[in-house]
This record gives structure tokens, C-alpha cells and sequence, in this order.
């Protein structure tokens, strides 16, 4: 720009200096006859009147100019802006510079520039991914965060709150500004070589609970309710095996989180919570799981969206056959459609909506797979035991004073035998009811127990059987 001015000011110097000098040269020649009067020249004398005369003017000479010499710059392109000054090569197609200049006393010259453009040329677009986007670049963008480790969801394509919440994981991490929308740089450090990796998660240590008092014949299974139920049930949520709100009712869903529990924290796994499950579900060293076995408390319908709720419930429908879709936790119509189609193939009423009865169907071992037949189960099956010869007296067994184990074995009875027949029914041994007593179905019972220990097979559960049976130790020889 200071080029540009020089060479105005340079230029309107010349054009003043041209001026002054034709200016000069211009003078008219002083009238020192008079009229022609028969062709000869008067006098003044010879007028009848006085006659003034024109004094002579002598000439001023013209003031030299002490402007020094200027060297001009060559010109080159200049840029203000986004325009290009139109003596470059490159200047915009229509731009142009208009000089007004004002000469002023000092022989200096005040230049205006007037700059007129044609039709400006379109900036350009700056294209972002954000909530609420779809399509093939929101589902690369969701690829490359599950690579880096962002991202537990599917790549579906759709921006949701979960991509919302990894992108702005990601653009933290990278110290990016964490506004969840994948910009220009935000896309550019995503798809680099030195994009970081997203930190381990660390696993959350269970807290241990306030430890109810747990009754020595206490055992919750399927039908219980109660405040016990619903302390359970609280408990199993916390630790990941339930989804939901405690309800206070032992279904199918309660049932099938506690078959999970005890496979992770205790030897056996037969869905009762008993003693020893209680025990350990209620301890500081209870193993938490990511994957819910079931749904209680609440009921799921469409327009739900990011539900871990409906997440399980997705993956148990998936599991049977029911849904083909990703496991997003939002409920829409293709979720909808697999609940229908469930609730249409056991004879329940189809809404769409996963309330108590669909849930503890769907989580119950009566679940059937997809095109399977009615009758048809995941049930386990248990060899009946015969229906065993009453004993006709019964002794009454107390427990020892110091806790150990008291020998049991046929025709004794009283609460230990009760909490005896309670294990062996809920490992699947026992098939008669829990009376307390000792008889021959108690017997047979105790004997296949051991046959499957690796113990001595004599029907009598002495301080060994009832250590593996309660505690799952499995000594050999013993």
C-alpha cells in the first residue's frame, strides 16, 4: 500500500509542476500604441484628454523547484485482505483504483483511493459433524474412535449422544476444544498418525454394603418378595448384574442375575440365593459383570433412547433370534418389531412395549429362540430322584456350639437338615421337598453329590460333604 501512495503522490507532483510551467508562459503583451488613426501611430499628446499609461511590469522569475529526486519502486503484488491490488497480475477480474487528488499550498498532493470490485468471489464452505448427523462420515468418524478406543457403541452411522460424548472424550485427550462437534482440525487429528489413544479405563472397586444380617435358613428364589428380595435386588444392580429399580419381587430377570453372580463368585450356580451366595454378593470382594442378565422395575417402549436398559434387552432379543439391529440402547422401530415378535411367539400381548411380564419371559429359561416350537426350552434337565420311604422317628440335631459341622444322616431332622436339603435342591440333587427331615430322598440326594465330588459315596454328610457342598471346596479323597 505505501508503494501504491508513493507512486500517486510522485505522479501528482509532475502533473503540478507541468501546470505551473505552461501556466508561466502564458502572459499577454502589454498595449503601448493605441488606435491606428490613418494608419499612423498618435501620441498620447496628441488625445484632447489626459491619458493614463500602464506602469511596466517587470517579470518575476519562477519560484525553482526543491523538490529532491524520487527513485520509484518496481511494482509487485500487493495484498490487502483477500483483494489483490489490480497492478498485480493476479488482481481480482473488475477491480480497480480511482486517485482524486487535491493539490495543496505546500505543493503536496492529498490522494483519495476509491476501490471498486465486481461480484466477490464465495468463501468457502467449512463442513462439521455434529449431533444429529447421519451417514458414511459419521459412521468413519465412529470407527476410527472404537479403534482409538472412544467408543463402546456400534458404527451405525447415526451421531448420537453416545458419539457426541467419545468425540468430546477424544478432542479432550488431544487437547482439542471439547465442544462434541468434529470440525476441520477435529477431523484432521482424528484421522492422523499422532491422534492418542484413549486412557484404560480403570475398574471400579465394588463398595462393600452394609451386611444384613443373613438368617442361617435363609434362601430367595423364584415367587419370594419381600425387603429381603429388594435389598438383593440392590445390590445386583449395583454391581451390574440387574438393570432397573428394585422391585421387591424375586422374577425371572432376578433369577437369571443371580445364576451370573454366582457363576463369577461362588463354586455353584443354581439361581437360589442362599447362605453363602448371600454372603459373597453382599462382601467387598464381589466381582462386578458389564453385561446385565435382566431388567426389573421398569417397563421400555419406543422413543427411549440411550437406555442400558434397552441395551440388555436388545442383546437378549438378539440372542434369541429376535432382533437383527445394533445394541445402541435407543428403543425404536426395529426394537419395537423383535419385542412384538417375542411377545407374539409366547402367547403374550402384543404391544411393543417390554413390561414386567415380557421382561421376565424374555430373561426366563422358557424363552424360546426365534421359529422354535412351543414346548421347547433352555431349561436344564435334572434326573428325577424316586420318591423315597418316610422314616417313621426322627432325632432332632442342634448345632455345635462353636460353629463346626455336625454329622448328619438319615432320620435325623431340625434346621440343619433343613439348610442341608436347601443346598442339595438348589444344586439340583434334591427333588423332594424341604421338610427338615432325613429320609431316603435326603440319602440318595447326599450320594449322587458325593458320586459328582469325587467322595466317599456312604449317604451321610459329614463335616467333608458339607464343606464342599456349602463352600465349594473340592478335596480330593475326602
Amino acid at each position: 500500500m505505501k508503494s501504491y501512495s508513493r507512486i500517486i503522490k510522485i505522479a501528482a507532483l509532475f502533473a503540478v509542476i507541468i501546470s505551473v510551467a505552461l501556466l508561466a508562459g502564458c502572459k499577454s503583451k502589454p498595449d503601448t500604441g493605441g488606435d491606428d488613426i490613418g494608419g499612423g501611430a498618435i501620441d498620447n499628446n496628441q488625445y484632447p484628454f489626459p491619458v493614463l499609461t500602464t506602469p511596466a511590469v517587470s517579470s518575476t522569475p519562477e519560484p525553482t523547484s526543491t523538490i529532491a529526486p524520487i527513485s520509484l519502486p518496481s511494482p509487485s503484488a500487493t495484498t490487502q485482505g483477500a483483494q489483490v491490488l489490480p497492478w498485480d497480475s493476479t488482481a481480482i477480474p473488475g477491480a480497480f483504483v480511482t486517485p482524486t487528488v487535491s493539490p495543496g499550498i505546500d505543493s503536496t498532493a492529498t490522494i483519495a483511493l476509491s476501490f471498486s470490485t465486481g461480484t466477490p468471489s464465495p468463501q468457502p464452505t467449512v463442513y462439521v459433524i455434529k449431533l444429529g448427523s447421519k451417514g458414511q462420515d459419521v459412521k468413519e468418524m465412529q470407527r476410527r474412535l472404537k479403534d482409538l478406543g472412544y467408543l463402546d457403541g456400534s458404527a451405525d452411522g447415526d451421531f448420537g449422544k453416545k458419539t457426541e460424548d467419545a468425540l468430546k472424550d477424544f478432542q479432550r485427550r488431544n487437547d482439542l476444544k471439547a465442544d462434541g462437534i468434529a470440525g476441520r482440525a477435529t477431523l484432521s487429528r482424528l484421522q492422523s498418525s499422532s491422534a492418542k489413544r484413549a486412557l484404560p479405563k480403570a475398574t471400579a472397586t465394588p463398595k462393600a454394603t452394609a451386611t444384613p444380617r443373613i438368617k442361617e435358613n435363609l434362601y430367595l428364589q423364584l415367587g419370594d418378595s419381600g425387603r429381603d428380595v429388594t435389598k438383593m435386588q440392590e445390590r445386583l444392580i449395583e454391581l451390574g448384574y440387574l438393570e432397573g429399580k428394585a422391585s421387591g419381587r424375586f422374577d425371572s430377570s432376578t433369577e437369571q442375575a443371580v445364576y451370573a453372580f454366582q457363576k463369577r463368585n461362588v463354586a455353584y450356580s443354581d439361581g437360589i440365593a442362599g447362605p453363602l451366595t448371600l454372603k459373597a454378593l453382599y462382601s467387598s470382594n464381589a466381582r462386578r459383570t458389564s453385561s446385565a442378565k435382566g431388567v426389573v422395575g421398569v417397563s421400555l417402549r419406543r422413543g427411549m433412547t440411550d437406555s442400558k436398559s434397552v441395551q440388555e434387552m436388545q442383546a437378549r432379543l438378539k440372542d434369541l433370534g429376535y432382533y437383527a439391529g445394533s445394541r445402541d440402547g435407543d428403543f425404536g422401530a426395529s426394537t419395537e418389531e423383535a419385542v412384538k415378535a417375542f411377545q407374539r411367539a409366547h402367547g403374550l400381548t402384543v404391544d411393543g412395549v417390554a413390561g414386567t411380564t415380557t421382561l421376565n419371559k424374555l430373561y426366563s429359561s422358557e424363552a424360546r429362540k426365534a421359529g422354535s416350537t412351543a414346548g421347547s426350552t433352555t431349561a436344564p434337565k435334572v434326573t428325577p430322584i424316586p420318591k423315597p420311604t418316610e422314616v417313621i422317628n426322627y432325632t432332632n440335631v442342634t448345632p455345635h456350639p462353636n460353629g463346626d459341622y455336625v454329622t448328619l444322616r438319615e432320620g435325623n431332622s431340625g434346621v440343619l437338615v433343613r439348610n442341608l436339603q436347601n443346598a442339595l435342591k438348589s444344586q439340583g440333587y434334591l427333588r423332594g421337598s424341604v421338610d427338615g427331615k432325613y429320609g431316603e430322598a435326603t440319602t440318595e440326594a447326599v450320594t449322587r453329590f458325593q458320586q459328582d465330588k469325587g467322595l466317599s459315596m456312604d449317604g451321610v454328610a459329614g463335616p467333608a460333604t458339607q464343606r464342599v457342598l456349602f463352600e465349594g471346596n473340592y478335596p480330593k479323597g475326602s
